[in-house]
């Protein structure tokens, strides 16, 4: 998930206002990634088979080409372009922090930055869209701290996940329990399977080191823990909606 994501790469595009009243449209083929707070809503966005409600101090990410339909009654919100480098998904997440006032505060800093475009204003545009992200993060992270009993297995996969002899079995030894227990109360916690989490951080990383360009892509598929460039590469295009090729070559091209 975006608001589960330790570490963001990113280029801001925009940042405005909207004040809206009985408002339905239709939004397509967006070719960037928006983070939104919505001081005052009631709102419902329609993508797929999925109905997200939006009220009052919520936030909203809407990843790029991933079509919705925005349905408002009332839509006051102050929300953020941007493209992002590191990360991609084709799921629409809403998000009530634990600190609206904190988050609303730092929204409104950004938003001021912007329009007041002085000297360096997209660096310190970027440095409070960190300071956004390390605050959702924050507190994401502390929802994921409440199960204790797999503490020390998820700190084993945090620390280990990306050798290539790393098993989910040894994992759930950490925490004396059964591998079938484990991946229930992981699920249970994070949302997602132990797996899928293995996954997922094991492609941030390639990305990572795609971005740096230091190493060739056989180099980087073993760094993540892959023996098989093939299997890396069709996890990679999974998460990333590209081949790793394809991937490089867009930065490439920069």
């Amino acid at each position: 998930m975006f608001f589960e994501q330790d570490t963001i790469s990113f280029q801001i595009l925009d940042v405005l206002f909207f004040d809206q009243n009985y408002i339905k449209k239709y939004n397509f083929k967006r070719n960037f990634d928006a983070l939104s707070f919505r001081l005052e809503a009631d709102t419902v966005v329609e993508y797929g088979n999925n109905n997200i409600h939006f009220s009052d101090n919520s936030v909203g990410y809407f990843p790029s080409n991933v079509d919705y339909l925005r349905t408002s009654n009332r839509d006051l919100m102050i929300i953020v372009h941007f493209n992002t480098f590191n990360y991609h998904s084709k799921k629409i997440e809403h998000y009530i922090p634990e600190n609206p006032e904190k988050l609303k505060t730092l929204f409104e800093e950004i938003l001021a930055v912007w329009n007041a475009k002085e000297d360096a204003y997209k660096h310190n545009a970027a440095s409070i869209l960190n300071l956004i992200f390390a605050q959702i993060y924050n507190e994401s992270k502390k929802d994921y701290e409440n199960n204790s009993k797999i503490d020390l297995s998820i700190k084993y996969i945090d620390e280990n996940c990306l050798e290539e002899d790393f098993s989910l079995t040894d994992a759930s030894k950490k925490s004396f329990i059964s591998e079938t227990y484990f991946r229930k109360l992981f699920k249970e916690t994070f949302g997602i399977s132990p797996k899928q989490y293995v996954i997922k951080r094991r492609i941030k990383h390639a990305t990572s080191l795609i971005i740096a360009g230091y190493n060739t892509l056989s180099e980087i598929a073993q760094m993540c823990g892959y023996s098989d460039y093939k299997h890396f590469s069709v996890e990679f295009k999974k998460i990333t909606g590209v081949s790793p090729s394809k991937y490089a070559y867009k930065f490439e091209e920069e």
